[in-house]
């Protein structure tokens, strides 16, 4: 391994190990507490508070991770904590609303998926079986219009199912992935310009334009699409996947190489008179976007998603490389510069591109030198909050970062997951 790799390893170790030291336990199962944004009489205030199973801020998050720096590792205690936030997972799986439970990261399909991996990495049989009876009983619960995106709904669930299908050759969920890409054909706004998705669930009479991005938008529906019709062979998925990007094409700010954010059309609090700003981040803007884009070029060649690619790594290359800029500040994966340089990892690995590997790892080791180094927390994902444990706003996250910098063909992502 080179200092280099070592250095990442160090530094997802010790996150690691912070993350053990600071577990609250009872018997066999584990948990953590944080700060999360929670809606407190009538407003958004920071909430330190215990965690539910979901794979977002949850125990399976912090678990998977644990189990991956195991895996690196061969740390004991991290495959103990690790099978402990799996367990707490387990115990708390009924407090998962019936039409939330298809969600990947909110959900139990990313449950699922994280026992699955949680129980390969630490020889744990018990967890890939309680993983999968999760998902399969998920053929149970019917697609719903209010959950369509992927960080919460049948697009994020697309993917992940397909995964398990290959792996562990349960082909029942393949047919459940093709009714969940049915259903988003079934429930896209068609117009000449594309196909969009009604993600924010905005009545009809206050609907102006839907959604660009990857987490709620148009990119991460039309990625899952274009894996089912990867897995299918059905051209209708691979024509809606098609219909998606193109929604987001007519949209694009060539100026600013980004694609806007519609949410401040709707969020009177934003003060931007009804016009849309633009995100730099995994869950809006380039660097998801970026993700599908990739993604798209590497299961059909077409130069089109190359282009879109290489312009979102250059806004994002920008972004990373002005620390101070708007939403940056933060090492987190769903907004930070950890999800922000993970398009640069993946890029990198399908281009072929150095650049790209370079700028992540810079990125890497700047935050080794700013927090590590000197023992200062970690800018976390939760606005005005401090450190938090979770996978998608915090240490978890930053540590899996670490780990895919010193192995990325050995530890999968967990901002887009494929079903190799």
């Amino acid at each position: 391994m080179s200092a280099q790799g070592e250095t990442f390893l160090e530094a997802a170790d010790s996150l690691a190990a912070r993350l053990c030291r600071d577990a609250v336990w009872a018997g066999a199962r584990c948990n953590w507490l944080g700060d999360s944004m929670e809606f407190v009489g009538g407003q958004w205030a920071v909430a330190h508070r215990a965690f539910g199973p979901d794979l977002y801020s949850g125990t399976s998050g912090v678990a998977l991770f644990l189990a991956e720096a195991f895996g690196k590792t061969g740390e004991p205690l991290f495959r103990e904590t690790a099978a402990g936030g799996a367990r707490q997972a387990l115990s708390r799986l009924e407090e998962m609303p019936a039409q939330a439970r298809v969600g990947f990261y909110t959900g139990h399909t990313g449950v699922g998926y994280a026992l699955t991996r949680i129980g390969e990495l630490t020889d744990e049989q018990e967890f890939v079986d309680r993983g999968l009876q999760l998902v399969e009983a998920l053929a149970e619960v019917e697609p719903d219009e209010r959950a369509t995106d992927v960080l919460a709904g049948s697009a994020g669930a697309i993917p992940a199912l397909l995964h398990l299908q290959k792996r562990y050759g349960r082909e029942p969920l393949l047919e459940l992935a093709r009714r969940h890409g049915e259903f988003l054909i079934g429930a896209a706004r068609k117009t000449q310009g594309g196909w969009s998705w009604n993600t924010l669930n905005v009545p009809a009479e206050q609907r102006k334009q839907d959604l660009n991005g990857f987490s709620h938008g148009a990119a991460g529906i039309g990625w899952a699409l274009l894996e089912l019709w990867k897995a299918t062979a059905e051209e209708r998925f691979r024509v809606a996947a098609e219909q998606g990007f193109a929604y987001e094409r007519q949209w694009f700010d060539a100026r600013q190489e980004n694609w806007p954010d519609f949410r401040g059309l709707y969020d009177a609090w934003t003060g931007t008179g009804g016009q849309p700003g633009f995100m730099t981040a995994w869950c809006h803007g380039a660097p998801g976007i970026g993700l599908s884009r990739v993604r798209a070029y590497e299961l059909t060649g077409e130069e089109i998603y190359r282009r879109e690619a290489e312009a979102a790594l250059r806004c994002t290359g920008r972004a990373l490389a002005a620390a101070s800029a708007p939403g940056q500040a933060n090492y987190s994966l769903c907004h930070g510069h950890a999800g922000n340089a993970e398009l640069l990892v993946y890029a990198a690995r399908v281009f072929g591109d150095d650049s790209s590997r370079l700028l992540a790892e810079q990125v890497g080791l700047s935050g080794v030198e700013q927090y590590r180094k000197t023992y200062s927390p970690w800018p976390c994902g939760v606005l005005q909050g401090g450190e938090t444990p979770g996978l998608l706003l915090g240490l978890a996250g930053i540590g899996h970062f670490y780990l895919r910098l010193q192995d990325p063909a050995g530890v999968p992502p967990v901002l887009i997951i494929l079903p190799e």
